[in-house]
């Protein structure tokens, strides 16, 4: 036996336990707005901080010493102080930046609360209904995404498609399947003005989330939001454009939904697909992203998927192989991977 592999291994799960811990710390910084007020306030101490939150200061204490221990805050010996530099505020506490990523942290504690019914999934082949991951998972999702949407979306990925982007100059119906909050349509709609989007999604606590979206930001006149499954959701063809962002891979029954999506698009409609930047084999993703996408799938994607009877059970995994499989199923003839650069995700547009 090779004892320092079992050192290794018991060091490793260690680190990790602690790295599990502090997310959950990240995420009691998140909620109670601690970066937030840490951001805008400067240099505090404890007691400062635990004034402009609103917080007990003991626990304010503890929680910026654990920050500090961690690398997150910075500490200041002398005077005692607690500060975020401007590089972690712009990941941490700025909503608007482009490198926002603080939601993200939502997702520890929303996978961890159904693991019961996960665990009993497991023993009888069903699943885990997407409302028992709770509000956290809808603002992981929501929240997490919204900076690449309203910073990437109508800057980097439409111009990667000149024929889409000259149709939505002119004025083009589309139809955003798998919209959860709506930042995606959102985005669309105040970047082309005469553009009117057709959102939808199965999650109806997520469409009211999206409805308020759009009417905060003044698009909500020409986005329509249902709460409905992709496939009999209450759409009219043809549409100019039809995307499905990271969703396909969650869909019970994904050849059913492209087959509507190509429905949708009628001959001339253009369809996007993004999903996970992932290999085609598990030794293909044995790196950073392809362990993201794995751990997601075990634990949220694919039981959400097999609450469904005859769910096809894709998970987060989705190769390109495989979708390829699905959209020649659906009956399309080609697809594309289109040159767009993304550390997560591969675009896909595919041609009926």
């Amino acid at each position: 036996m090779d004892e320092t592999k079992v050192t290794g291994l018991a060091d490793r799960l260690l680190g990790e336990v602690t790295t599990a811990m502090g997310v959950l710390n990240l995420y009691v910084g998140h909620r109670l707005g601690l970066f937030g007020a840490l951001a805008r306030a400067g240099a505090v101490t404890s007691a400062q901080l635990a004034a402009l939150s609103g917080c007990a200061e003991r626990y304010v204490r503890e929680w910026l010493e654990c920050m500090a221990v961690m690398d997150y805050v910075d500490h200041d010996a002398v005077t005692g102080r607690f500060s975020l530099s401007a590089e972690h505020a712009e990941v941490l506490a700025r909503p608007d930046g482009q490198a926002y990523m603080a939601p993200f942290v939502c997702f520890v504690p929303s996978l961890a609360r159904p693991l019961d019914q996960l665990i009993e999934a497991f023993r009888t082949g069903g699943g885990v209904p997407y409302e028992a991951y709770g509000q956290e998972a809808i603002d992981a999702i929501g929240l997490g995404n919204r900076p690449m949407f309203l910073h990437e979306y109508t800057a980097k990925w439409i111009p990667a498609m000149p024929d889409v982007q000259a149709r939505l100059q002119a004025g083009a119906r589309v139809a955003d399947l798998g919209c959860g909050v709506g930042w995606s349509a959102v985005a669309l709609a105040r970047a082309f003005p005469r553009v009117t989007v057709d959102a939808v999604d199965i999650d109806a606590a997520s469409i009211e989330h999206a409805r308020r979206n759009a009417a905060e930001h003044g698009v909500a006149d020409r986005i329509a939001f249902h709460a409905a499954p992709v496939e009999t959701a209450p759409l009219t063809p043809p549409y100019d454009f039809v995307t499905a962002f990271e969703c396909v891979h969650d869909m019970a029954y994904p050849v059913q939904a492209l087959r509507r999506m190509r429905e949708l698009a009628g001959p001339r409609g253009a369809v996007l697909v993004a999903d996970e930047a992932v290999g085609e084999t598990v030794d293909d993703n044995r790196n950073p992203v392809g362990r993201l996408n794995y751990n997601f799938s075990v634990l949220h994607c694919l039981p959400q998927a097999m609450v469904f009877p005859g769910a096809a059970g894709t998970g987060t995994v989705l190769r390109p192989s495989t979708l390829r499989a699905y959209a020649r199923e659906a009956g399309f003839g080609d697809l594309q991977v289109l040159p767009i650069d993304n550390p997560l995700w591969r675009f896909y547009r595919l041609t009926p």
